[in-house]
């Protein structure tokens, strides 16, 4: 009886070292597990990411000097960019010279007129000619992802149960275009404290 039971474990065991070996072979040719990362939520699949691009806002000199509605959309881009420039102004003017001298001089005083200090601004020409308009450049951060139209798939005819590429895509990219401050995505900004006034009249009003 003791044969037996020594030539049935002798089996066992050598079965067992044949399946360990037949996995183990799989495992060295990598198709045992497959532990390589595919982003299925749309937040892994276009990141938004915080990065720095130019702005600029062209004046026309043809007539001389500014008009009326040059002088509010200065002022405009003026205020608009005081919350999100991240280096100083540019105002360039063409070097072909012409009126642009006098239309750079007016668009620099309505910068400063509306909050742009005098330090924060450059002049200087850039190659053009004396028809070329007025420039004003400056250099903001922005959120961006990835564009949309990855359509090397046609998940019309697919049977497989995974994410297609294009999931959420115009969403991510809508949301980095309506974001006002793009640090918010790299650094969340600090709570601000509880108004106490206003936390008391509603536990009052609760207990009512």
């Amino acid at each position: 009886m003791c044969k037996n039971y020594s030539i049935l474990t002798a089996t066992k065991l050598a079965m067992i070292l044949t399946v360990s070996t037949a996995l183990a072979g799989c495992m060295e040719g990598g198709q045992a597990f497959d532990d390589e990362y595919v982003p299925a939520a749309h937040y892994d699949m276009y990141p938004i990411a915080v990065t720095t691009a130019p702005v600029k806002l062209e004046i026309s000199s043809k007539r001389g000097t500014l008009q009326p509605s040059q002088i509010n959309a200065i002022a405009a881009f003026a205020r608009s960019a005081q919350s999100s420039s991240t280096s100083k102004f540019a105002i360039k003017r063409p070097s072909g010279g012409g009126a642009s001298s006098r239309v750079a001089k007016e668009t620099y005083q309505v910068m400063v007129k509306n909050g742009i200090s005098p330090s924060m601004i450059v002049q200087g020409t850039y190659p053009a000619s004396a028809k070329s308009p007025v420039q004003i450049v400056y250099t903001r951060s922005v959120a961006v992802t990835k564009e949309c139209g990855d359509w090397s798939s046609d998940w019309a005819n697919s049977a497989s149960n995974e994410t297609p590429m294009n999931h959420g895509c115009s969403i991510q990219n809508n949301i980095a275009a309506m974001v006002v401050n793009p640090q918010d995505f790299e650094t969340p900004r600090a709570t601000t404290p509880a108004l106490g006034a206003s936390r008391t009249s509603e536990i009052r009003a609760l207990d009512e």
